[in-house]
């Protein structure tokens, strides 16, 4: 049987006010470098001044188009395995050339091989051509012609010989028609294989000879030609096999902003200050290289089984360029709708091979018909690349054989059609970063999207049952937001927030019930000021950060930011997410390297920041690993260090600290007070921590199931809810429970039950009723011989209790549903009693 008393200080309040004295005892080399570290930033924050305009763009641009390319560089097995199946699909292609290598035979069917030459003896199985003229008059050029091929001629000046009948004769040409309009008739011998396609030749070079030309016709003969391997002029080839392939490899390559998406990457960048157009321009300049060496390599691959023309290569070249640049921006837009990951990736990629392949199905079906192209071309972008070779490939017949107009037409259509489906998707991204994507702090100078904007959306839930400091909290509030600008205005304003989701339905015929994450959130930070949100989890504190962020949009109420000097435009806002939006693969340098060319640091005042944030967290000697390979004390410690870099004038911690060992919470806290003391820049802090709160911020918000339940500085909150005392007692016969309970009410009648356990019985006493401390012992001294309690203690209440007790009415009730907890308030508060 035992019993105490804790003379009047705050066991907790005293730990943590120790701790931090000596952590600045014992860390007296830490403090040296903590006040070089402040030194830095007050003098980047003069000097080192950010860029805006088209010049952060630029630099926004090769930072993304950076990071876009130490992803790909270190995930080299997944580009690998892409390559890899993309290779597979010129296995046809190769093997149809070999077989066409080791079965095609070629015979020269020269006209010697058939006919003698002048001068010539007569040699078996060779015979002189036999040329009838049946014209009535002179065919000399043309025979003169003929004789230039080296050919032996008996030439029937009279036309009176009959070709077909003359056997000893291995051919015959018989010329009809007039000077203008000769025809020829050939005659051969059945026993001559191939000898009509020689004649052919021998008319077709006589006649080219009569108008002095220098071009020769040859014809050859094989057992396979290669025009039934090819489309005509080698522009399609094997593009039936390619392309389909090309098209899946797409997803796997211009999809990473689904991965940024899902660590929250991307939002992170983007409440950096992010240019949505950098953010997609960037990793264009990677993704559309990437993709474009991949097809000019099939190219290449193309090019050794077939020998194009120039015009061809070129061609080609013109339709690959606005491929590529269509489908890489279809991607992304495919990706900005999509948030399922890898899921997404491979269902794409399918998507594409298959309408690439019934699209070839159906143009095949329908013959190649120049309307039927133009439509599949135009309204499926996967199978822009062939429906535009494939009428080119006509345009060019038209032409050779018309040389009309419209096929230039038909021409040019072909070539811009990929443009044309390039700029569609890049306006279709812009219309979807403009509507559907939460607004960056600046205004994007390429896709002209305007910054976020103060959006009021009414509150017509009227406070109850506040705090006295809570509601001269939002009175401040309200006077900051109708006062006209000054120096003393705050920069961060809270005003009537709430926030409600959307509930799970029990079943499908039942409603879904709103779930109220905050109710009527109000309060303002003044310049330079920290001010920290106490509460557990699923007090509301998150969803407060992420509205005041911009992650979320509130339901009612508005958030108003200002830049350090007042102004309007805020340019960065730090973050430090719950979650480590990180990426893996990247080391710590490159992250903090990355993120203050997005907000705009030049590369010498970064360098300087870097190197002296690293050092004060000493993450000096990490700066070269991978993010994977941190601790998770490291991780929160880069998430901070990439909050602050820049010196934004408003920086968001929510729960900066969790995860941490001890002596990583030190440090963190000292380089917190280091880094906001006598700086423009002011911070909203997170925690359900009360010594990290009392070390770090000027004032505290306990925030109880969405509501503020009070607010002021640490001492502030001491002097006013420390003064209970608390009275703790222990029975060994649960029969003895309800008289006790009842003896305790005569004894101490303002006496609050604080727990319902079967033994222990635990009572807020106010001051009153405790006073004098010797009488109320002797009070419990008599009730403890009463009721044989096994211990006893009486003490006085510390912040860390009243918080506690404050956050147990989240156990009363779900959020939308009143839980009464003012009265128990009413009861802990010292002036109400």
């Amino acid at each position: 049987m035992c019993y105490c008393c804790h003379a009047g200080h705050s066991s907790h309040g005293g730990n943590g006010i120790g701790i931090w004295g000596q952590s600045q005892n014992d860390g007296t080399k830490d403090t040296g470098s903590l006040v070089e570290l402040q030194q830095v930033l007050s003098s980047l924050s003069e000097t080192g001044k950010t860029i805006s305009g088209m010049v952060l763009w630029r630099q926004q641009f090769f930072a993304m188009a950076r990071v876009r390319f130490l992803k790909l560089r270190r995930e080299r097995k997944g580009l690998l395995t892409m390559l890899l199946l993309f290779s597979i699909s010129f296995i046809p292609h190769l093997l149809e050339h070999l077989f066409y290598e080791f079965y095609s035979k070629s015979w020269d069917l020269a006209p010697n091989k058939y006919f003698l030459s002048p001068g010539q003896q007569p040699q078996d199985p060779l015979t002189r051509l036999l040329v009838i003229n049946k014209t009535g008059s002179s065919i000399d050029d043309f025979i003169y012609s003929l004789r230039r091929q080296n050919i032996s001629l008996e030439v029937d000046a009279f036309g009176t010989r009959n070709g077909a009948d003359e056997g000893s004769y291995n051919g015959a040409i018989a010329v009809s028609g007039n000077e203008k309009d000769l025809r020829f008739s050939i005659a051969c011998n059945t026993k001559r294989v191939n000898c009509f396609p020689v004649l052919i030749e021998v008319i077709s070079n006589g006649l080219l000879g009569i108008f002095n030309s220098s071009e020769y016709i040859h014809i050859d003969h094989r057992t396979f030609y290669e025009e039934d391997l090819d489309y005509e002029f080698g522009l399609l080839s094997a593009a039936s096999f390619w392309i389909p392939m090309a098209a899946y490899s797409v997803p796997y390559i211009a999809m990473s902003s689904i991965s940024d998406y899902q660590t929250k990457a991307h939002s992170q960048l983007r409440i950096s200050g992010l240019y949505p157009s950098a953010y997609w321009f960037g990793q264009a300049l990677v993704d559309i290289p990437l993709y474009f060496m991949i097809l000019l390599l099939t190219q290449v691959t193309e090019h050794m089984f077939n020998i194009y023309t120039l015009q061809n290569m070129l061609t080609k070249i013109l339709c690959d360029t606005g491929y590529v640049l269509s489908l890489v921006f279809l991607t992304y837009v495919i990706s900005f709708i999509s948030h399922n990951g890898k899921e997404s990736s491979s269902i794409c990629s399918f998507f594409f091979l298959i309408t690439i392949i019934l699209s070839i199905v159906v143009t095949d079906q329908n013959g190649h018909r120049l309307l039927g192209l133009l439509f599949c071309t135009i309204l499926i972008p996967p199978f822009t690349l062939i429906g535009s070779l494939s009428i080119i490939n006509q345009a060019f017949s038209d032409y050779m054989d018309y040389s009309g107009t419209s096929e230039f037409d038909i021409l040019h259509l072909a070539l811009l059609i990929p443009y044309l489906h390039f700029l569609i998707f890049l306006f279709i991204l812009r219309c979807l970063e403009m509507n559907f994507r939460k607004k960056s702090t600046r205004k994007d100078p390429v896709f002209r999207i305007p910054p976020r904007s103060n959006d009021v959306y009414p509150n017509l839930e009227e406070p109850e049952g506040e705090d006295e400091d809570v509601q001269m909290e939002r009175m401040r509030t309200a006077d900051a937001m109708t006062v006209p600008d000054t120096e003393e205005q705050p920069i961060i304003i809270a005003s009537c927030l709430r926030k409600e989701y959307s509930g799970k339905k029990k079943n499908c015929f039942t409603k879904r019930k709103k779930k109220v994450a905050t109710r009527n959130v109000s309060f303002c930070i003044k310049k330079g000021e920290v001010v920290g949100l106490l509460g557990h989890s699923g007090a509301g504190k998150s969803t407060v950060m992420k509205m005041i962020a911009g992650d979320t949009k509130p339901t009612a109420g508005q958030v108003i930011l200002k830049g350090s000097s007042g102004e309007d435009t805020l340019g960065s806002l730090g973050y430090c997410p719950q979650e480590n939006a990180l990426w893996p693969n990247l080391t710590v340098r490159e992250h903090l390297e990355i993120y203050a060319a997005v907000k705009g640091l030049r590369k010498g005042p970064a360098t300087i920041a870097i190197t002296w944030l690293a050092d004060a967290l000493q993450l000096q000697d990490q700066l070269k690993a991978p993010v994977k390979t941190l601790p998770e004390g490291g991780k929160r410690k880069l998430c901070f260090l990439l909050s602050v870099l820049g010196n934004p004038s408003v920086v968001l911690l929510d729960e900066p600290s969790t995860g941490m060992d001890p002596e990583g919470q030190r440090q963190m806290w000292q380089v917190i007070r280091a880094t906001f003391r006598n700086m423009e820049m002011s911070a909203l802090l997170t925690t359900r921590y009360l010594a990290e709160a009392e070390a770090v911020c000027d004032r505290v918000a306990v925030m109880v199931s969405g509501r503020l339940r009070c607010i002021g500085s640490i001492q502030h909150l001491k002097s006013k809810f420390g003064k209970d005392y608390l009275l703790e007692m222990k029975v060994k016969t649960l029969a003895h429970v309800e008289p006790l309970h009842a003896e305790v009410l005569r004894l101490f009648p303002q006496a609050v039950r604080q727990e319902r356990l079967s033994s222990l019985m635990v009572y807020m006493l106010p001051v009153e009723d405790v006073q004098p401390l010797s009488q109320a012992f002797f009070k419990l001294e008599r009730v403890k011989q009463s009721f044989d309690l096994e211990e006893y203690s009486l003490s006085q209440s510390t912040l860390e209790q009243v918080f506690l007790e404050l956050s147990k009415e989240q156990e009363l009730g779900d959020f939308d549903e009143d839980p009464g907890a003012s009265v128990k308030w009413e009861l802990f508060s010292q002036e109400e009693l």
